[in-house]
């Protein structure tokens, strides 16, 4: 019986040890290492935070992605033209898992930048940059611009219409010609006004919202009854004339109407959030790929913001309705910007 106790003892020795060791390892397993934190540099496009379009929505994208994936990150303003290569290669430098561009205006920039540091990862926003190390977002925005200029000419019973463009450059004039194809679907015959706040490759005319009021009140003293603004900051300043003179504008970006309901009937959005937030994702989950991808109408990329304004007629929503259908299925064609 002694013997017995003793190897009883034993054994309930030996089964202690053995818990304490399992317990043990399984602490080793469930203390893994933390996941490192990712770095995000952002390059801003003219007009910079606070434009309440383009740049917000951007970074819009980048506090979700820390909300939710811990990304570190920091932002950098537009510093005109003959130093935003020295910007970009700041970020560069800074040795950020990855650094995102927004705008056409960066495209060129970022193209010797991603060049010069060929093991750095970059993406860019809103335009094309063709290196191996870059991933390039686009927004098919003719399908979108398409459908605000049919209901920019929708809400005309008078058939004068009017366009505020930031810049003379590629995209604008890529805005203003699928915005007009949208005009004359719905009216052939309507009376097109155009203003640009900036000349050829200007970009300060993205932020000038006092020349921005001073066109459209321009635009509307000769009786245009809606202006669409694709002008960045610059339509701020549209917004007020609209205000000032109890007219209508549609914005682009993201959705503005939170400014002023009572003048701003709908955004063109491009979901710039959405782009930016996504690009983190795949970074965080380790699948970013360098290439070129489209957002489009279909994909949920471009579109308009909700039409639940008062100004917006249950005719009006209808009819647009159905042409968004028909612009997604490929049943109106949208043609493509071809410049001269």
């Amino acid at each position: 019986m002694r013997r017995l106790g003793s190897f009883g003892f034993l054994a309930t020795f030996l089964g202690l040890l053995a818990v304490v060791w399992v317990g043990a390892m399984a602490g080793r397993i469930v203390r893994a290492e933390p996941e490192p934190v990712l770095s995000v540099g952002l390059a801003l496009a003219t007009g910079g935070l606070g434009d309440r379009a383009f740049n917000d929505g951007a970074y819009a994208g980048l506090q979700r992605a820390q909300n939710e994936h811990g990304i570190r990150f920091r932002v950098v303003e537009w510093k005109g033209a003959e130093n935003q290569a020295a910007n970009l290669r700041d970020l560069a430098q800074e040795r950020h898992d990855l650094v995102i561009a927004v705008g056409y205006e960066n495209a060129q920039f970022l193209e010797q930048v991603a060049a010069a540091y060929p093991r750095r990862q970059f993406a860019i926003v809103d335009a094309q940059v063709n290196q191996p190390n870059v991933t390039s977002v686009t927004f098919r925005e003719l399908e979108g611009d398409f459908l605000a200029g049919a209901l920019t000419a929708l809400l005309s019973p008078d058939g004068v219409v009017g366009f505020l463009g930031g810049a003379d450059i590629t995209i604008i004039r890529r805005i203003e010609h699928g915005w007009k194809q949208g005009v004359r679907y719905v009216n052939p015959d309507a009376q097109i006004l155009v203003e640009y706040a900036g000349g050829k490759d200007d970009f300060s005319g993205f932020n000038k919202p006092e020349l921005g009021a001073e066109l459209t009140s321009g635009m509307f003293a000769r009786q245009a009854e809606v202006v669409y603004t694709p002008a960045g900051r610059t339509a701020l300043g549209a917004i007020e004339a609209a205000q000032q003179q109890q007219r209508l504008v549609i914005t682009t970006g993201s959705d503005q109407r939170w400014i002023a309901p009572d003048v701003v009937i709908t955004s063109r959005t491009k979901n710039m959030d959405t782009a930016v937030f996504t690009l983190l994702a795949e970074l965080h989950a380790g699948t970013l790929e360098p290439g070129l991808r489209t957002l489009d109408l279909r994909s949920g990329g471009v579109g308009l913001a909700p039409l639940d304004s008062q100004l917006v007629s249950p005719e009006v929503r209808e009819a647009l309705e159905g042409i968004r259908q028909d612009l997604a299925t490929g049943n109106i064609p949208v043609q493509e910007y071809n410049p001269e």
